[in-house]
């Protein structure tokens, strides 16, 4: 494989690309040129959007109305059940359970702290 060749045969169709380009580029300021100034007033003079009171009222309403389902599926979900979104409630660990837990962690920390007292003496 000779390198050379492959580097002027990519130097070739660089100049092309290049040749293309001016071209379109020449097309363009020729174009700008017969339009004269008034295609860069226009550019100049882009205007602020200005959203009427009552047209900002209509969004705001829209958006409230949007959060106030999402709110009201949330307060669903935590009644029970579904959360709204498809998805099943968590299931809730039962008093007597959790009071077992607890009474069994007292229990190992009791363990624990007598296990230091006689370390420390």
């Amino acid at each position: 494989m000779n390198i050379l060749a492959t580097i002027i045969r990519e130097e070739r169709k660089l100049e092309k690309r290049a040749a293309k380009l001016q071209r379109q580029l020449d097309g363009l300021t020729a174009a700008a040129k017969a339009l004269g100034n008034s295609a860069g007033r226009e550019l100049d003079k882009a205007e602020k959007r200005v959203l009427s009171a009552a047209g900002r009222a209509r969004i705001s309403a829209a958006a409230k109305k949007r959060w106030a389902k999402v709110r009201a599926r949330v307060k669903k979900a935590a009644l029970g059940g579904s959360d709204g979104f498809g998805r099943a409630h968590k299931r809730v660990m039962s008093a007597a359970a959790r009071a077992k837990i607890s009474r069994a962690m007292k229990r190992r920390w009791a363990k624990v702290q007598a296990g230091a007292k006689k370390a420390a003496s």
